[in-house]
């Protein structure tokens, strides 16, 4: 990847499935930037989780919009929708002994589970709509010392 660094803007429709679309993007990106096949899998369930949400809690018909931001020892995924929005600090943690008997029923369990997939998460949200702030950080190894 180069040092300069690129940015990746797709608009999509609130329409179920067709989210598959700036996921395969993110996880090829990912992958060219040398993120290892579990970092990989890790950002592309997060940004499904985040994409699955803006679609499924959109208000309107405009376009729900993933921003990609790839630098050379990190990359930030933005998904913005334009829904009612939702108090983001009364999301109370999950309860997974409910979860196991009832099923993720109440919602709010994918934000827990995209903050543990990925490095840093950042949500904003109004009534004009949500943005949702990924970012996981590339180690950049150590070159092995020859003796």
């Amino acid at each position: 990847m180069s040092e300069k660094p690129l940015k990746l803007r797709i608009s999509i429709p609130p329409v179920e499935g067709i989210e598959d679309i700036p996921i395969a993007a993110v996880e090829v990106l990912a992958t060219k930037m040398g993120y290892s096949p579990d970092a990989v899998q890790d950002i592309v369930q997060a940004l499904t989780e985040a994409l699955v949400n803006a679609v499924l809690y959109s208000t309107s018909d405009l376009d729900v919009e993933v921003v990609v931001f790839a630098a050379h020892t990190s990359l930030i995924v933005e998904v913005h929708d334009r829904g009612s929005g939702f108090d983001v600090d009364s999301v109370p943690p999950p309860d997974f002994d409910l979860i196991a008997e009832m099923g993720v029923k109440n919602g709010g369990f994918g934000i827990h589970m995209i903050k543990a997939l990925v490095d840093k998460v950042e949500i904003e949200s109004t009534d004009q709509g949500t943005t949702v702030r990924m970012s996981k950080f590339l180690s950049i190894p150590k070159p092995i010392l020859q003796p």
